[in-house]
């Protein structure tokens, strides 16, 4: 159009040679002024312009957002923060195909030219004036740079100018090689990846320089749109720009004919960026985070590029993480669709179209999920056809059998896909691996009316269908976390089946009912107030207005000791214990703990209180640690990117679940026990050395005969206690071995809903428990606990509690003048002989009203402690 304009306008003064005359004597002097007005309008514009960029200093300063780095106690990676993943590396560190492959791409002249390419820029401008639909970059490598670090990127030719501008600065202040490695580390190049190492590493899991040509041209050819050319979901596209930067690299005598058609042959294999933050610890590196922007104040995480050094085994924490994930494999029949996020009905056309004009987000893992919109739904084919952001797919029958089972048809027991989904449902999906079933593709009209959706896209789609699955699930959870007693190092953490559905964390957030896992803390306490293993209970009929405790399999036990009252996880005798040494003053024992439980409430001897798992673990790290909670911590050290450190847990810990006891123990310190008595009302001797021993001891007791059977074959010096709360809603298992203790925790997030049949600490918590603590006894240090003084071995009927030898004796440790017949040893009888039961000040009532949970009476205003038959 203006080339006719232009042709016309000549024609037009040669036929008129009046108004060559008349232009020549009459305006001359004028036009002389114009084009001088503008051409100082101009340079003043341009001097306005240049006065207005960013100084050079900013580039030879510059330093590019880095990941934050997390790292494993024993040296492993397991994870990185950041808003753009860049790994620096110097040029002389990358890959001369890669190099040559951006030069021939981006900028043939790049080591003969000042900073600007003039033709280049010719073509940009025209196509700029005449609003031509081909865009035409025309930058140089120099410009670009300039552009991606000082600058904006609009399309202006203000912001055009200030690339020029900025462009020879740069080539004067810097090394051609120079401004290449700039370049090259900075530019983005899809999928989060920014700079030519990240980019290796995303798509081929390989430094820069193991690169082949062929990956390094199909890496130099994201560079104009790296979401369109991305070779994880459109490769056909992308094998289209890599032939082009090839040819390029031909043309400029950069490769041989030979390396260019074997190029051109090769076979790529890409792959999903993949983030271990998702992966290995996501959960505990959540925990980090938290503490890094709340306790220590670190500002702008995700491009300080830190070093955080925490306390986690990778080993252990890859062990636990394991365990939870065959766990939910094993029980993934439970597992149900939660539903649509939205359901769009007849308007799920319009949602179509919004989504796919939506922003795309960058997926930063591979785990991540899709957003997609149901567009038909065919039985017989057993195939749903979905649209998301970046084209087609379906879900297959094979891939969401758990959703079509849990949602089968209560009358029939059939399952259909129309009973889980409906044509404009607004899912989460995920890609998974596999071809097209000939069922599919035999379906002519299903598949046709699918790839109809493709004229809704703008640009470039792959018309390939991809299979998905659904993400939405709900089913049985766990968690688990391990924990140095000593040390307090949170060795593993796992707070469910799959941080990316929800990033809830079991193991920090969820109160749940504690179940028989309570009972060594205050069998403990009872240690700490005379009883041994070798102490008599009795086990009376209760009725407390109705409320009429069991044992878990409903039998009567009569008088047992201590030691096998605890083993088989007893009821009626634990309760009766409880309720003798006074449940006023066992609630503030617990209370010690961190629970936030109430005073005097008898339900508590069977776990009625909540605690979350963290509060737990630390809890029976008194039993691996002379008496003494430790609490626990993630971060040992953090490092700027210069390498100074800024935090120090050996200066000061930072907790994950502070406690901070309000008063001392209270019990009566035994010739036997410790005789420095600890009066700092922040004393975190939560029971003498003594009794966590004998109490350890215990606990062995426990998996050797008892509920904690399942866990056998792990090490002698195992010892733990399950946990099953009422209606088989939670099961836990908590244990110790050496320094190590940890703990498991089953059930659903909605704790109205039942664990069934085998939903036990033992059936189900147990097994977890074990799976994981096999591979940790193995790879962490085990020393035998140390043995307080003030303590002995006696041998014992294992029944009765009485001194003996023979066959059916055992060998149980007491404190010193707790030994049956002892000075200071004590039993729970029911009759009026037993001193401690008929003593008026042991308080049994709540220090406030109301504080008994709804539905348990008060026992020192209601009921009795009924007396059974004399068959003890």
């Amino acid at each position: 159009m203006l080339r006719k304009f232009y042709d016309k306008l000549i024609q037009h003064v040669k036929e008129n040679k009046y108004f060559i005359k008349y232009l020549s004597t009459r305006k001359r002097k004028l036009i002389v002024f114009i084009l001088a007005l503008f051409t100082f309008l101009v340079i003043y514009k341009v001097y306005k312009i240049d006065r207005s960029l960013p100084s050079i200093e900013k580039l030879a300063n510059y330093e590019p957002a880095l990941p934050t780095v997390l790292y494993s106690q024993d040296g492993m990676k397991i994870a990185e923060l950041f808003e753009e993943r860049r790994y620096p590396v110097l040029l002389s560190e990358m890959s001369p195909f890669l190099k040559n492959a951006f030069i021939a791409a981006e900028d043939a002249d790049f080591y003969s030219h000042k900073g600007l390419d003039f033709k280049g820029f010719l073509r940009a401008f025209y196509h700029f004036i005449t609003f031509s639909n081909q865009r035409q970059g025309g930058s140089t490598i120099t410009q670009q740079l300039a552009k991606n670090i000082l600058l904006t990127r609009e399309r202006t030719i203000t912001r055009k100018i200030k690339d020029i501008l900025m462009a020879r600065k740069i080539e004067q202040s810097f090394t051609k090689d120079k401004i290449l490695e700039l370049y090259l580390n900075t530019i983005y190049l899809g999928n989060g990846a920014y700079g030519v190492e990240a980019a290796a590493e995303n798509y081929f899991k390989k430094s820069n320089l193991k690169l082949s040509l062929a990956e390094a041209a199909l890496i130099a050819g994201l560079t104009p749109a790296p979401s369109t050319y991305d070779p994880t979901d459109n490769i056909e596209v992308a094998k289209i720009r890599q032939a082009y930067v090839l040819d390029r690299m031909l043309k400029k005598d950069m490769i041989t004919q030979r390396e260019y058609e074997k190029a051109l042959k090769d076979k790529i294999v890409v792959y999903k960026a993949e983030s271990l933050n998702n992966k290995i610890a996501p959960y505990f590196v959540a925990e980090v985070k938290k503490q890094l922007s709340n306790q220590l104040e670190i500002e702008n995480i995700e491009t300080s590029g830190l070093s955080i050094y925490t306390t986690l085994n990778s080993k252990i924490q890859i062990a636990a993480q394991t365990a939870i994930q065959n766990f939910s494999k094993q029980y993934e029949g439970r597992k149900g669709f939660k539903g649509a996020i939205k359901r769009h009905g007849d308007d799920f056309q319009d949602a179509i179209t919004k989504l796919i004009n939506s922003p795309v987000k960058e997926k930063i893992t591979e785990n991540e999920s899709d957003i997609a919109i149901v567009t038909s739904i065919d039985d017989e084919l057993r195939a749903v056809g979905i649209v998301t952001q970046k084209g087609i797919g379906l879900l297959l029958a094979e891939d969401i059998s758990w959703a079509l089972h849990a949602g089968r048809s209560k009358e029939t027991d059939l399952e259909s896909l129309n009973y889980i989904l409906k044509v404009g449902d607004e899912i989460h999906v995920q890609k998974v691996n596999g071809e097209i079933p000939k069922r599919v593709h035999e379906g002519r009209k299903f598949i046709n009316k699918l790839q109809s959706y493709l004229k809704k896209f703008n640009l470039t789609v792959s018309n390939r269908i991809s299979r998905y699955t659904l993400t939405d699930s709900a089913g049985i959870e766990a968690a688990c976390m391990v924990m140095d007693a000593r040390t307090g190092d949170v060795l593993a953490m796992v707070g469910g089946e799959n941080f990316n559905q929800t990033q809830f964390n079991r193991a920090t957030q969820a109160e749940r009912q504690v179940g028989s896992s309570v009972k060594p803390l205050y069998y403990s306490f009872a240690i700490d107030n005379g009883f041994s293993p070798a102490s008599l209970i009795d086990s009376p009929l209760i009725d407390f207005d109705g409320w009429q405790p069991e044992n878990y399999d409903g039998e009567e036990t009569g008088r047992v000791t201590l030691r096998n009252s605890l083993a088989f996880s007893l009821n009626i005798p634990s309760i009766f214990l409880f309720h003798s040494i006074g449940a006023t003053k066992i609630s503030k024992q617990l209370n010690r703990f961190g629970f936030n439980w109430p005073a005097s409430d008898l339900s508590l001897a069977l776990g009625s209180g909540s605690s979350t798992l963290i509060k737990m673990v630390q809890a029976y790290s008194i039993f691996a640690n002379q008496g003494k909670l430790t609490q626990a911590f993630y971060i040992q050290e953090v490092v700027d990117r210069k390498g100074n450190v800024i935090y120090s847990s050996k200066d000061k810990k930072i907790y994950a679940s502070p406690v901070n006891p309000q008063m001392v123990e209270d019990a009566p310190y035994l010739p036997g026990k410790v005789t420095n008595r600890q009066e700092d009302p922040s004393s975190l001797q939560m029971i003498s050395p003594q009794a966590a021993f004998v109490t350890l001891d215990l606990l062995k007791a426990v998996v050797r005969i008892g509920t904690g059977i399942p866990v056998q074959g792990i090490s002698h010096l195992v010892g733990g206690k399950t946990g099953t709360t009422n209606g088989n809603t939670d099961a836990w298992f908590m244990g110790v071995s050496a320094q190590l203790v940890a703990g498991v925790w089953v059930g659903y997030d909605d704790n109205s809903k039942t664990l069934g049949g085998g939903g036990t600490g033992s059936g189900m918590a147990a097994p977890i428990w074990k799976s994981l603590m096999l591979t940790a006894v193995k790879v962490y240090p085990q020393n035998e606990n140390p043995k307080p003084p003030g303590i002995h071995e006696i041998r014992v009927d294992k029944e009765t509690g009485e001194y003996s030898n023979t066959i059916n004796s055992i060998n149980v440790y007491v404190i010193d003048g707790t030994e049956p017949g002892g000075i200071y040893s004590k039993n729970a009888f029911e009759d009026s002989q037993s001193e401690i039961l008929n003593n008026s000040h042991l308080e049994t009532k709540p220090d406030k009203d109301h504080e008994l949970p709804e539905g348990v009476p008060n026992p020192s205003t209601s009921g009795s402690l009924k007396h059974k038959p004399n068959n003890y």
